[in-house]
């Protein structure tokens, strides 16, 4: 057989291989599939070093769209997309109300959760002047509190401790809802005789001076349930999720790994913020041993949860109490 032949019949061989290439193995080929991700742009959070610095490759054959958005605009923008793939922010509080009226969401993973510190103290807090004659909870009966408003996860939170950690009738407290801004000052002044302060404000040093902890109800949640139960959830719409699990979870997975990789360069990235923002090194490293992201759900949540949901029904915040073996999947006991 001549040279010319050969080559001509390998030229044929290599081309059909190709197309054979292109019908049965589409995966190198196959369409990229996309995906909006959600995250808050609200304070210091790390994991936006390695993603806009390409730290940690994409999941393979998703493009991973990134939305930044204040913690109500993500939580809108969660609820106003129903059929576009979209692993978006939910609140514990969201889910429950949601899921009264008819939109069932899968909860993938914690997005945010306090948790008890190194130090024995969490910053879910409910704080009253140095000098104030309320010396325990029970002192609060006919007082004024101050809380981040009735429907907030924090504020449910809190009463499921005074309810049902020291049987207190939540009827007799007055509660208030306020900014968090002012109330250090109005405390202060005397106006309020409680209130629920902001981890920015507890980790300060003018803390310890004017002010003292009444209930560290994120460390009384621990005691009680063996966890603190995460604030906010990545979610995905149900229908959407059971269509496609594996899109979803490699989303999440992503994100879990750049996250990651923030803790593993934490300093790093600490003293890149300080830099740019002017903030104190010590305090941003502060706040980031009372938080925790993208951990596991467990038994221990779910249990935490039916208190929760059930403290939300009773003050109105939600119609109907969640069936959450629907909207929790539990892969660690």
């Amino acid at each position: 057989m001549s040279r010319k032949r050969t080559t001509s019949i390998f030229l044929r061989i290599l081309i059909i291989g190709g197309l054979f290439s292109l019908c049965f193995l589409p995966s190198a080929w196959s369409e990229i599939k996309e995906v909006d991700l959600i995250v808050t742009n609200v304070g210091f959070n790390p994991v936006f070093y390695p993603i806009d610095n390409k730290k940690v490759p994409l999941p393979a054959g998703i493009k991973v769209n990134l939305k930044t958005a204040s913690h109500s605009q993500a939580e809108l923008y969660t609820l106003a997309t129903p059929n576009k793939p979209l692993v978006g922010i939910l609140s514990n509080v969201n889910i429950g109300k949601a899921y009264t009226h008819g939109m069932i969401f899968k909860i993938i993973a914690p997005y945010y959760r306090e948790i008890v510190g190194p130090d024995g103290r969490s910053m879910g807090q409910l704080v009253v002047a140095k000098d104030s004659a309320i010396k325990t909870p029970k002192d609060l009966y006919g007082r004024k509190v101050a809380i981040q408003g009735e429907a907030d996860g924090s504020t449910i939170a809190l009463k499921t401790v005074l309810k049902n950690n020291y049987n207190l009738d939540l009827s007799q407290i007055n509660f208030v809802g306020l900014e968090n801004e002012i109330m250090p000052e109005l405390l202060r002044r005397g106006d309020i005789d409680a209130a629920m302060f902001e981890s920015d404000y507890i980790l300060t040093s003018r803390f310890d001076q004017m002010y003292r902890t009444l209930v560290d109800f994120g460390k009384d949640l621990k005691a009680m349930y063996g966890v603190v139960p995460p604030a906010k959830f990545f979610v995905v719409r149900k229908d959407l999720y059971d269509q496609d699990p594996e899109l979803y979870e490699k989303t999440v997975q992503y994100f879990r790994d750049n996250y990651q990789w923030s803790l593993d360069h934490l300093e790093e990235i600490c003293q890149l913020e300080s830099a740019h923002t002017g903030e104190d090194y010590q305090i941003i490293m502060k706040h980031m041993v009372y938080e925790s992201r993208l951990d596991s759900l467990t038994a221990k949540d779910v249990e935490a949860f039916q208190y929760f949901y059930q403290m939300a029904f009773e003050a109105g915040i939600i119609e109907q109490i969640p069936d959450l073996n629907v909207i929790f999947e539990i892969k660690e006991k």
